[in-house]
């Protein structure tokens, strides 16, 4: 019924050489094709338009990005792009990516969201496109797909049927054991951009767990460090960011004003005695922005010029005092992380980039370690307890924060020979570790996080949520074919597709 419907208008504006019959058949296809995302709701986190809105910090505010009208597009491949925008778009609540749970009510169907898009279209794009703009929209709804069947697992439990996809070839990241973290949905705005926050990215993005250390609310500036992503270069021997320098020589100390400006400013150099304390300690990476500053993070409130996060956590200080708790045994040099960069956010950015489905935002606890075995605890890893956090004894505590589990971080950052067991931390070489940790920390906060929601719900049914574990890392060739933007300019080089931010995407090919 819907094809005879939209098939007639489209016949007759399209070219007087296409068959009778072709609009009428493309468009059976597209719907035939859509339904697949209703079938298997996972394939629609595989959905991914650019973005079309541009933030203005002048103004705080997001506004529509300049762009040709429908109506003036000159080619069939724009034509799709645009109709897939406005699919994928109302798929996803107005977002760019789909985020399972956040689009429920209404109707969020994907042949709904095709048929009205394409609807919206006949009137207005150029008639000799049409055709070649559906063949074109078709193998943009087929390409996710196509990589499914390399990147989506079938649901735990049971074997893929007759008709289902595959399981991919590649090892799926499990999330790890039912833990003592604790993780929810953001009840509010005020809660989900607020100091002490965590941020989980989208599984096509970089799979980053980031913790928020000062947020003022949806309209107010944010920044925060990724928890989840370790460098293997130690503190005090390895470079920080450039081969001959050490992080003594050229790193800026960050406390509640960004950096220190008594006698840990930023032109003198950290002494030698002070560094040696925790020169084995691994380095983070903690976001994009920032260059050289380097923040520690720690469960510390006694070291002199940290700034409380919540209770039991805290975020820089003087290097001197923290040394000094650790040689009179008040600490661990365990206890104390250390992270280059970090991700800021303009006023009302952050809040943009959550709404176009990027981050998903919750509160958390680390809940006493008879309820899991200690957030440290990592696919049968010994647990740890990371230092004297407050509130233990049986009430909720603040270390390790989400993403963070330091015993695992040091395996992943320094072990060479150790042969870890199957599904601990794979691939070989220091570089296919660190990877492993930072997709399975990201795994483990998602599971958390969707335990939290079918709490949040009355537990009665799995949260989609869950479908996010699911999907293998999207690597650089797949990421290309998912979009027609990506592919290999005339040198050969990898592009980015268009709905990859090109800080996210070179970040992932480092």
């Amino acid at each position: 019924r819907l094809g005879l419907s939209l098939a007639p208008p489209l016949r007759r504006r399209s070219s007087a050489a296409a068959a009778p019959d072709l609009a009428s058949t493309l468009w059976r296809a597209l719907l035939a094709s859509a339904r697949r995302y209703d079938k298997e709701p996972a394939l629609r986190s595989l959905l991914a338009t650019a973005r079309t809105a541009e933030h203005d910090i002048t103004s705080g505010a997001w506004g529509e990005a300049e762009r040709p009208a429908l109506g003036d597009l000159q080619s069939a491949e724009e034509v799709a792009q645009r109709v897939a925008e406005h699919a994928v778009h109302r798929l996803c609540d107005g977002g760019r990516l789909y985020v399972p749970g956040k689009s429920d009510g209404a109707d969020r169907r994907a042949v709904a969201a095709v048929r009205d898009a394409a609807r919206s279209a006949l009137d207005v794009a150029p008639s000799h496109l049409l055709v070649d703009a559906g063949f074109a929209l078709l193998r943009m709804l087929e390409a996710p797909v196509r990589i499914s069947e390399k990147v989506l697992a079938p649901r735990p439990g049971r074997e893929a049927r007759d008709g289902e996809l595959e399981p991919p070839p590649r090892r799926v990241s499990r999330p790890a054991p039912p833990s003592a973290l604790s993780v929810r949905p953001a009840p509010s705005q005020e809660e989900a951009f607020s100091a002490g926050a965590v941020l989980v990215s989208h599984p096509l993005m970089r799979r980053d767990v980031v913790l928020l250390l000062q947020a003022d609310g949806p309209a107010g500036y944010a920044f925060g460090v990724v928890t989840n992503q370790p460098t293997g270069a130690p503190l005090g021997g390895g470079p920080l960011a450039g081969p001959a320098s050490s992080v003594k020589q050229a790193a800026r100390w960050t406390t509640g004003g960004r950096q220190l400006r008594d006698e840990m400013h930023q032109h003198r150099r950290v002494r030698e005695a002070e560094l040696e304390l925790f020169s084995e300690s691994t380095v983070f990476y903690g976001g994009p922005d920032g260059g050289w500053n380097v923040t520690m993070l720690h469960p510390h409130g006694g070291v002199a010029g940290c700034v409380r996060v919540r209770d039991g956590l805290y975020y820089g200080g003087d290097l001197a005092s923290a040394a000094a708790m650790v040689r009179e045994g008040e600490a661990a040099a365990a206890d104390f992380c250390f992270y280059r960069g970090r991700i800021d956010w303009q006023p009302g950015q952050l809040a943009g980039e959550c709404e176009m489905g990027e981050w998903v935002a919750g509160g958390w606890d680390v809940n006493p370690r008879g309820s899991g075995g200690g957030d440290d605890s990592f696919h049968g890893l010994p647990s740890h307890s990371g230092g004297d956090a407050e509130g233990g004894g049986g009430e909720a505590r603040s270390w390790p924060p989400p993403g963070l589990m330091p015993r695992l971080a040091r395996y992943a950052a320094t072990a060479s020979d150790l042969q870890l067991s199957d599904g601990v931390l794979g691939g070989g070489g220091g570089g296919g570790r660190l990877r492993s940790y930072k997709v399975g920390a990201w795994a483990h906060v998602v599971s958390a996080l969707a335990r939290g929601a079918e709490e949040a719900a009355g537990g009665e049914a799995p949260h989609p949520l869950h479908d996010w574990l699911r999907l293998h890392p999207v690597e650089a060739e797949e990421a290309a074919e998912l979009h027609r933007g990506g592919g290999r300019n005339a040198e050969g080089t990898l592009q980015p597709p268009a709905w990859r931010t090109r800080e996210d995407w070179e970040a992932a090919e480092k």
